[in-house]
């Protein structure tokens, strides 16, 4: 059943036109690890200069949950799909879960945290859209692109809303 979903989503994204394919390569440039764990690591830094430990402590779960995703990818071995684009990729790793999608969720997702009580309630509903419509955008672009399956991105989101899930409860960053 769920390669019969992936086989389904993946025909119909695929399908798009080839004029959204910059906006694609743009989304999974910036779902990149070298920026979703980058933020997490210089909000971690940020909050160890500041010695606020729950600024400290949601850099290092958003660093966290892109290393669990790693880790989950030994565990799971799925392999990618067969595509050009898979073919031409620097690092050869599994599909599943979706680092990028992950990543994002969380990374972008604590940026969003962050910056919503600082500025005034309508402002703050619109960095949440957008926030929230650049993590489905990355994550549709690696189906889009040929990098993963659908179900690899929807365990990646998942994985990288228990990671925000824990920061907002849990740690309850501040600035």
């Amino acid at each position: 059943m769920l390669h019969s979903l992936d086989h389904r989503f993946t025909a119909i994204i695929q399908g798009w036109s080839n004029w959204v394919r910059p906006f694609m390569l743009f989304a999974t440039l910036v779902g990149q690890p070298i920026f979703t764990v980058g933020i997490g690591a210089l909000i971690a830094g940020i909050g160890w200069g500041a010695s606020n430990e729950s600024l400290f402590m949601a850099g290092i779960i958003a660093v966290a949950t892109f290393g669990i995703s790693t880790l989950a990818k030994l565990y799971f071995r799925r392999d990618r799909p067969v595509t050009e684009y898979v073919a031409r990729m620097r690092f050869d790793t599994y599909s599943m879960p979706s680092g990028h999608a992950a990543g994002a969720a969380t990374s972008y997702g604590l940026l969003a945290i962050i910056f919503c009580p600082m500025v005034p309630m309508l402002w703050a509903y619109v960095i949440g859209i957008l926030t929230s419509l650049l993590v489905l955008l990355i994550g549709v672009s690696r189906v889009y692109l040929g990098a993963h399956y659908p179900s690899d991105v929807i365990a990646g989101w998942l994985l990288g809303l228990a990671g925000l899930v824990s920061i907002i409860f849990i740690v309850q960053p501040s600035l």
